[in-house]
Formats: C-alpha cells, structure tokens, sequence
C-alpha cells in the first residue's frame, strides 16, 4: 500500500458498465489554474459524483505525471474528489484509489511489465546508441525525475527535414532493441520547452496510453464500446482512438487536432462535462 493520499474517489456504482478515461495536464487539470478554471473543475466533480453511481461507470486519469506530482496538482486546483483509478507515469503504474483516499497497486499489471533493471539497461543502450552512432542527443528530463518504467527526454528541434529523419531513427532503434518510444510535440502550457519534442521510453508492454486501457476494460469487464477519453496531445490519440468516443477538449495541440477530428467545444474540463451531458444524461439531482 502506498502512503501517499489522495482526496476520497467518487461514488462507485454497484456494476461497472463503462469507462472515462480522462489525460491530467491540460484536460482535466489546467496548468494555468486561474479561479475560473477551479470552479469548472468543482461543476464537474458535481456532475461526477451524482452521475458514477447512476450510471455505473468508474472514470479514471491516463497521465505521464506520476503521482506526486499529480497530488501536488490536485491541491493546486482545490479538487475535492480523486478518480476511481489512476494509470501514472504514461500507465506504466495503476493504483485503484479507496475510500480513504490511499492509492493501491494492481498487481496483475505489475506481473505484465518486465524486470526493471533489464528495461532501464536497455534503455541505457538506446540513448547511448542514438548519441554515438546517430548524434542524436537527448537531454534528460531531469526536474521531472526518472521513474522506474519511463524515462523521459527532450529532443530539441533543429530543422524539420533533420528532425523527420531523427524520429524515424529513434522509432527503428528503439524497435530493434524492443523498447517502446513515445514522441509528441511538447507542450509549452505544461510547463515543457517550446521547440522541442517529448521522447518517453517505457516497456514495450505499456507502449501507448491505449495498451493501459485495453487492461482496465479487461479488468472491470467492460466492453470498448462502453468507453469514453478526453486528451489534449499527441501522446492521447492512441488512446482516443481505441475508445468508442475519444475526444480532444477545445485547447488541444495543433498537433493533436491534425492527428483527430473529434473535439469538444469548450476547454479543459468544461469541455469533458460537455460531452458526458451528452452521454449520461437525466443525471438526478
């Protein structure tokens, strides 16, 4: 049991019959956190709490921040409720959140991923290959701290034809050694640089947001035609496009819209309850 805590989960239905899978930063949680944006956070968590018991769904959060990172967030944002799950670290991690608000570790995803020492030796492998032979040089995403199944990186923008060609390099070493790789625009409202990409290494067992989802529909025996997702990047369309209805909220990247068409209008989180209106509807009062 981890000793971090979190604030007490919504509701959970009697029956699980679907799922909202919901990206952290930059859709349900705003970066910039102005009053505005908290009080779209507290309409949500309204609707929420009523709507999970009454239409038996569990929502939980898909993020690469791990989770005291994101618990610092959520006291940022004055949020009062946690999600039913939580999948950190690029879903590398799943912890189900109780009713006191402590986080517990699904062990049969644990059991998917490989040994950790030999996945973060072969990432080792893969940078130093990437630098050595192809001088491509990542730079260590340091002040977000290494976690045991991801290592994160920037690569710095130079010229479009060198980077095209870089990324296509990173994907085939990173294939050849059988490690998973993702790569997305960085997002300069999450706090990351403006001319540069996220390179994100992690087992190849959890390669995509998609791979964490499909186990939490086997998990909770739902079927993918019961699930809804809400992102705003690159790292989120695998994830959008598995589910039956994936959206990017209204403050999606550029490069996230040319990637999926499906968008809310409103941003953040105004633009997830949006769409559950939609979706669960005649909510009791």
């Amino acid at each position: 049991m981890h000793t971090i805590q979190f604030p007490p989960p919504f509701p959970f239905p009697k029956q699980t019959r679907s799922l909202v899978f919901c990206d952290f930063d930059e859709t349900y949680f705003a970066h910039e956190s102005t009053a505005q944006q908290r009080k779209d956070i507290q309409q949500l968590e309204d609707f929420l709490y009523k709507a999970s018991q009454q239409y038996g769904f569990q929502i939980g959060w898909i993020t690469g921040s791990d989770t005291c990172q994101l618990l610092s967030k959520v006291k940022q944002a004055g949020m009062r409720f946690s999600p039913h799950f939580i999948c950190s670290n690029l879903g590398t991690e799943v912890f189900h959140v109780l009713m006191d608000g402590k986080i517990e570790p699904n062990q049969c995803w644990k059991k998917r991923l490989p040994n950790h020492y030999e996945f973060q030796r072969t990432t080792d492998e893969v940078v130093s290959e990437l630098k050595n032979m192809y001088k491509i040089d990542l730079v260590s995403q340091s002040q977000y701290g290494q976690s045991v199944y991801k290592k994160n990186y920037y690569y710095f923008i130079r010229s479009s034809v060198l980077t095209a060609y870089h990324i296509n390099v990173m994907k085939q070493v990173a294939a050849t050694h059988g490690v998973g790789l993702n790569i997305n625009r960085c997002n300069p409202k999450a706090g990351d640089p403006e001319y540069a990409y996220d390179v994100d290494f992690v087992p190849k067992e959890a390669n995509g947001k998609d791979a964490v989802a499909a186990f939490m529909c086997h998990w909770f025996k739902v079927h993918v035609d019961d699930t809804l997702a809400f992102g705003d990047s690159g790292n989120d369309i695998k994830l959008l496009k598995f589910v039956k209805h994936g959206y990017l909220v209204g403050n999606a990247t550029s490069e996230a819209r040319s990637k999926h068409e499906q968008m809310t209008k409103g941003s953040y989180t105004k633009g997830i309850l949006e769409m559950l209106k939609k979706h669960y509807t005649q909510v009791t009062e």
